[in-house]
C-alpha cells in the first residue's frame, strides 16, 4: 500500500465523486476502485485502450 497526498479541495471532490460512484454502481466500491476507473477512462479516451498501455492494470 502507498500513501498519496493530495489537497484539502482534491480530497473533498475525490469524495463527492466517491459518493456519486458508490450510489450509481449500488455495490460496495472504495477510492481504489474509482481511481481505477478513472485511469481506465483516461486511458481509453486518450489510447483507445481500456487498462492497457502505459501503466495500466
Amino acid at each position: 500500500m502507498r500513501n498519496l497526498q493530495i489537497d484539502d479541495i482534491t480530497y473533498k471532490r475525490l469524495q463527492s465523486l466517491l459518493s456519486e460512484y458508490i450510489s450509481s454502481k449500488q455495490q460496495d466500491k472504495d477510492i481504489n476502485d474509482l481511481l481505477n476507473e478513472l485511469i481506465d477512462n483516461y486511458q481509453e479516451v486518450q489510447w483507445g485502450t481500456l487498462g492497457g498501455g502505459a501503466g495500466g492494470g
